[in-house]
């Protein structure tokens, strides 16, 4: 007997599959990527607004990496493949736009405890709290659309971003130590 394969059924994706999944890699990787440039800076002396400025060229920076990553993988696999699409702008442009502003919108987040409270351990607690708490709700809400395991997906992509941040506050302790010494 010849071996079945299980197929999800096909899902209405908002937007088209490309555009959904690369707002979804903007939300999820620039949000945790945020939180951990400022977990890190956390142990630098220095002010809330070189903190803030810090975190904010961050984004953007880290934002129009990721998007031009994006552009550039899913265009040169489309020609090494031989399937390079006929419009650029709407195969490779805009998905990656689409990438950077959600990166850049949804990282913004996480800087809004630095802007409302004036105790800067806890705005780097809260901003680090408020990136979880959402990256599982964006986990939850992108595997529901998808027809995923919600739940695995959820923790997933919290697991993941909890682990970004966790490296930009080992890697800014390891720093603060090293200088110390």
């Amino acid at each position: 007997m010849g071996r079945f394969i299980r197929r999800s059924p096909p899902h209405t994706i908002p937007f088209g599959a490309e555009r959904f999944l690369a707002a979804f890699e903007g939300f999820e990787g620039g949000f945790a990527i945020g939180a951990g440039v400022i977990a890190g800076m956390s142990f630098a002396s220095v002010s809330r607004e070189i903190l803030i400025m810090t975190a904010v060229v961050s984004i953007i920076v880290n934002g129009f990496n990721s998007a031009s990553v994006k552009y550039s993988s899913e265009h040169y696999m489309d020609e090494l493949d031989g399937r390079e699409e006929r419009n650029p702008f709407r195969d490779y442009f805009l998905p990656s736009l689409i990438q950077f502003i959600s990166y850049f919108a949804i990282s913004f987040i996480s800087i809004i405890p630095f802007l409302l409270l004036s105790n800067l351990p806890h705005a780097i607690a809260y901003s680090c709290a408020i990136t979880v708490v959402i990256l599982l709700i964006s986990g939850y809400y992108r595997a529901a659309i998808l027809g995923m395991p919600r739940w695995r997906d959820a923790f997933e992509i919290a697991l993941l971003g909890s682990g970004i941040i966790l490296v930009g506050l080992i890697s800014g302790w390891i720093i603060h130590v090293a200088l110390k010494a």
